[in-house]
C-alpha cells in the first residue's frame, strides 16, 4: 500500500496507523491507556472547549441517526463528512448541514410551498426533534423526542428546550406581573393608600416606593430606575452616586437643601428588577461600583478580561524560600533602568524631607516601598499563568501576564491588530477545511478539481462532501456537471456540483471572517466602534499613561523591570 504514495504521504499513513491501532503495532513497547498512571487521568481539561473533546461511540451513533433523519435530502456520506469536520458535535454540524441543504433543489420547492404556512420568528420552534402539546389558554409546551443517548438528550435540552421554556416562563411572568400591578393600583386607590413620590410627585403604592436613609424621603421605583440609567449611560454618575458608601443618592426635591441620605442597596435592586432589562442594568451598576472600589484600594489584583471579577494576588510564600537577583536575560534593559535609578536619587531627598515634616502615617518609608514591590514581584512571577474567573456567568480564562483572554495557542502582549488578524485567518481556514470521514485527516484544497482522494483511499466531493468511491456507492466523475457551457458560471441545465469551481468559496471565506471579527469585537467591547483597530489599543495605553501614578506604583514598575525571583532549591 505504501508504494503508491510518496515519502511525505508515507509518513502520514504510518503515523495514522500507529495512532489508531497502537495495541496492534506497538505490541507492549508503549503503555496503553489502561496502563498509564493515574496522573494522566487526573489532568485538568477544564480549559478545553467541550466541542474539542473526544466523543463517545454511543453519542456519535445517536448524532448521526438524528441528522440523517432530519436531512433526508442529503446523502449519508455528506452527513458523515460534516460530522468528521465538526468533531461529531450535533450543534455545530447541524448549522453546516442547514447551509448545505439550503442550496439543494428540494429546498427551493419547500420554500415555495412554505410561503403560505404560519411564520415564526423562533427557528427552534420548527426543530425536527421537538413536539408541541397544547395546554390551556391556547398555548403549547415543547417536549423532546428520545434519541437513545443521555449526552445528546442533555445537549438538546440545554440548547433547544431550555431557551423555549425560559421564553415561555418570562412571558407568563410578565403577564402575571401586569395583572398584579394593575389590581394593586386599583385597590390602593379605593382605600386611599397611595404615597406621593418626593422626586416626580406622582402617586404610587406602598410596594413600589423606597425611603432614603437620612430624612425618610419617599422615592418611587420609576425615579430610582431613571437615576440609575442616567448614572450609567448619561452624565449623572458623579452627582447621583455617593462614592464613599457606594449607594444611590436621594433625589427628593421637597427638602430645602440637598438631602445627604442614600437609597439602600436592596431597595435599588428591587426597583431595578421590576423593569425590563433591569437585572442586566443593575449588574452593570454593581460592576462599576466594584471597579471604583478596587481602583481606590490600590492592592495587587488579577482581573478577569471579560467581566469585573477580580482576586487579590496574595500567595503564601514562606520566609527564606525566595531569592532575588538582577534580570540577566535582559541585560541592556536592566543596565538602563539601573542608570536611570542612579540619576533619580536626588528625588528621594525631597520625599524623605516631606515625610519627616508632615509626619503623615499614610506616606510610607522608602524601605517599605521596596519591600512591598519585591513581595508583589514574587506574587506576579509565582502566580499561575492562567487565571479562571469564578463568576458563574463568565468562567473565562485570563492570562496573568498580559491580562488578555487565554486561547490556545496564546501569545502574551499580542497587539490588537495581530490578534484580530490571527482570529480571522483561523476562521477562514476552518471554513475551507474538509475532514475525511474515514480516517479523520483534515485538508484544504489548494488547486485541482473538486474530486478529492484521501491518503486512506476515500473519495469525496469537495463542495457537498458526498462520497464518490465505489465503496460508498458514489458516481465518480458522473457526480459533477457534464454539460458544455459557453460562458463561465453556474450551469443552467442541472443542479450538480462543478468539477473545478467551488460554490461561493470566496463568499464563504468572507462571511466566516466577518463573523469572527464580529465575535472578537463583542469580546473586546467595541462592537459598535468603527475605525482602525489600532485606536482600540491606543485607548488602553492612554489610560495607563494619563493615570495617577503613586510612589508605590513607580517603585513596582522599576522593580519589575530590574529584578526577578525564583524559589530556592531544596
Amino acid at each position: 500500500m505504501l508504494v503508491r504514495f510518496d515519502g511525505k504521504s508515507r509518513l502520514e499513513v504510518v503515523a495514522n496507523e500507529l495512532l489508531k491501532n497502537e495495541d496492534t503495532w506497538v505490541k507492549g513497547r508503549w503503555r496503553t491507556a489502561g496502563e498509564r498512571p493515574d496522573a494522566f487521568d487526573a489532568m485538568d481539561i477544564s480549559h478545553i472547549p467541550e466541542a474539542d473533546l473526544f466523543r463517545r461511540s454511543s453519542y456519535k451513533w445517536a448524532v448521526k441517526a438524528v441528522l440523517l433523519q432530519e436531512f433526508r435530502t442529503l446523502s449519508k456520506s455528506t452527513v458523515k463528512a460534516v460530522l468528521a469536520e465538526q468533531n461529531h458535535s450535533y450543534t455545530l454540524a447541524r448549522s453546516v448541514l442547514q447551509e448545505i441543504a439550503s442550496k439543494h433543489w428540494r429546498s427551493s420547492i419547500s420554500k415555495f410551498f412554505s410561503r403560505w404556512a404560519r411564520r415564526s420568528d423562533n427557528k427552534t420552534e420548527k426543530h425536527s426533534m421537538i413536539t408541541w402539546t397544547k395546554i390551556a389558554d391556547g398555548y403549547s409546551l415543547p417536549s423532546l423526542k428520545a434519541t437513545g443517548d443521555a449526552e445528546l438528550d442533555g445537549e438538546l435540552h440545554q440548547t433547544i428546550l431550555t431557551p423555549l421554556y425560559n421564553e415561555y416562563k418570562d412571558q407568563q411572568e410578565a403577564r402575571d406581573w401586569e395583572v398584579a400591578v394593575q389590581t394593586n393600583q386599583e385597590e390602593a386607590e379605593k382605600a386611599d393608600a397611595l404615597f406621593e413620590c418626593g422626586c416626580c410627585f406622582s402617586a404610587t403604592t406602598f410596594e413600589r416606593i423606597a425611603e432614603c436613609t437620612a430624612s425618610t424621603h419617599i422615592i418611587c421605583y420609576k425615579c430610582i430606575s431613571h437615576s440609575i440609567n442616567e448614572a450609567l449611560f448619561g452624565q449623572g454618575w458623579v452627582r447621583g452616586i455617593h462614592h464613599g458608601q457606594g449607594l444611590l443618592r436621594c433625589m427628593a426635591l421637597s427638602a430645602a437643601d440637598n438631602c445627604d441620605g442614600c437609597i439602600p442597596q436592596n431597595a435599588t435592586q428591587r426597583a431595578m428588577y421590576q423593569f425590563k432589562k433591569g437585572a442586566h442594568i443593575f449588574t452593570r451598576y454593581e460592576s462599576r461600583l466594584t471597579e471604583e472600589a478596587l481602583s481606590r484600594a490600590q492592592v495587587p489584583i488579577i482581573r478577569c478580561s471579560e467581566c469585573s471579577y477580580a482576586e487579590a494576588m496574595d500567595l503564601y510564600i514562606p520566609a527564606g524560600t525566595l531569592q532575588y537577583h538582577l534580570d540577566s536575560k535582559h541585560a541592556f534593559r536592566t543596565m538602563f533602568y539601573m542608570i536611570l535609578a542612579l540619576g533619580s536619587l536626588s528625588l528621594l531627598f525631597p520625599y524623605i524631607l516631606l515625610r519627616c515634616l508632615l509626619s503623615d502615617p499614610t506616606i510610607p518609608p522608602v524601605a517599605s516601598l521596596f519591600q512591598t514591590a519585591l513581595t508583589r514581584l514574587a506574587n506576579i512571577q509565582q502566580f499561575p499563568s492562567r487565571f479562571r474567573c469564578r463568576s458563574p456567568a463568565c468562567s473565562t480564562l485570563t492570562c496573568t501576564n498580559c491580562s488578555k483572554p487565554w486561547r490556545d495557542p496564546h501569545t502574551c502582549f499580542e497587539s490588537e491588530v495581530v490578534e484580530l488578524r490571527t482570529t480571522i485567518e483561523a476562521a477562514r481556514t476552518a471554513a475551507l477545511k474538509r475532514t475525511c470521514p474515514k480516517c479523520g485527516l483534515g485538508f484544504i484544497k489548494d488547486s485541482g478539481c473538486n474530486k478529492l482522494t484521501c491518503v486512506c483511499g476515500y473519495i469525496m466531493c469537495y463542495v457537498c462532501r458526498q462520497g464518490l468511491g465505489p465503496m460508498e456507492g458514489g458516481e465518480g466523475y458522473q457526480h459533477f456537471c457534464q454539460h458544455f457551457r459557453y460562458e463561465s458560471g453556474r450551469c443552467r441545465e442541472c443542479e450538480k456540483c462543478d468539477l473545478y469551481r467551488a460554490a461561493d468559496e470566496d463568499a464563504l471565506v468572507k462571511a466566516a471572517g466577518l463573523e469572527a471579527e464580529k465575535e472578537w469585537r463583542e469580546r473586546r467591547g467595541i462592537a459598535n466602534v468603527k475605525g482602525q483597530i489600532e485606536k482600540a489599543g491606543a485607548i488602553g495605553r492612554q489610560e495607563t499613561i494619563e493615570g495617577k501614578w503613586t510612589p508605590q506604583q513607580v517603585v513596582d514598575w522599576w522593580v519589575r523591570n530590574v529584578f526577578t525571583c525564583s524559589l530556592r532549591p531544596y
